[in-house]
């Protein structure tokens, strides 16, 4: 089969919605190499991730599947620059977020590149979701993490413990100790960054001293407090009905049932299983 042949076959990801028949994605995997250009084609047409657009906007997203399955590096350097174009929280970033951890050390060289010329907190989110997780192990992947921890806890504390430096216990823990417990708040997550915090030093082998113990303790205490708050407000004005479809939280979002682990930690695999 030819180009012209191999590069209609991918047109076809235009037809369909969220479900992609299993037959379609044999046939564009069978092509190998000839599939990733046509492939990469698709991904970077930024009017069709649009819903207005054909496939509802679908195609990009079994573009980016697609990519990751076929394990090419020709396609990272295309992947890691629709990254830092999408908006965190989209189902093609999060698409792009998996596809380039799935492909591994080869995906740093580009992810640093991109990382230097970033000029966003956004940008810089997605890049470094990728570097903490593609199991290289660099001083300038190490920096910029404890560059994220100043800017935004959360999401450093998270990356820091997946990328699994032990140095990196020290300035959680001076981060930890910076921060007060909110104790009179009404938002069921404004806490999330001491119990982050708590979760990375302990999953890279440290330990938290009294104080840092009984902060944590007061900010899960105001975070059930809330959420049983929460849940029964919900139950008393939610009609008997068939379950409905809620929208989950991303995997390293805080779950939603208010415990203050991560989704991915807590509730996703019961959800999945539904």
């Amino acid at each position: 089969m030819d180009d012209g042949d191999t590069r209609a076959l991918v047109r076809q990801l235009l037809e369909h919605t969220e479900t992609l028949p299993e037959s379609l994605q044999a046939h564009i995997l069978a092509r190998g190499a000839e599939a990733v250009a046509p492939l990469v084609e698709l991904l970077l047409d930024e009017p069709l991730s649009y819903v207005t657009a054909p496939g509802e906007g679908n195609a990009p997203i079994h573009a980016v599947r697609l990519l990751a399955r076929l394990k090419t590096p020709e396609a990272i350097s295309a992947m890691v620059r629709r990254l830092m174009q999408c908006e965190p929280g989209e189902v093609l970033y999060d698409a792009l977020l998996y596809a380039l951890e799935e492909l591994g050390p080869a995906v740093a060289p580009a992810a640093l590149e991109a990382l230097a010329h970033a000029r966003t907190a956004d940008e810089r989110l997605g890049l470094l979701s990728v570097l903490s997780r593609c199991g290289v192990q660099d001083e300038r992947i190490y920096a910029a993490l404890l560059a994220q921890l100043q800017e935004d806890p959360t999401a450093g504390a998270i990356n820091l413990s997946v990328y699994g430096d032990p140095r990196a216990i020290e300035p959680l823990s001076r981060v930890l100790a910076a921060h007060e417990v909110d104790d009179d708040t009404e938002d069921l997550f404004a806490n999330q960054n001491i119990i982050e915090l708590q979760h990375a030093i302990e999953e890279l082998g440290g330990t938290l001293d009294a104080a840092q113990l009984d902060k944590v303790d007061r900010a899960r205490s105001s975070r059930r407090r809330l959420s049983e708050l929460f849940r029964s407000m919900v139950l008393d004005t939610l009609p008997l009905s068939p379950a409905r479809h809620v929208p989950r939280p991303g995997r390293n979002e805080p779950c939603w049932c208010g415990s203050g682990v991560k989704y991915k930690k807590c509730h996703l695999g019961e959800d999945s299983r539904r």
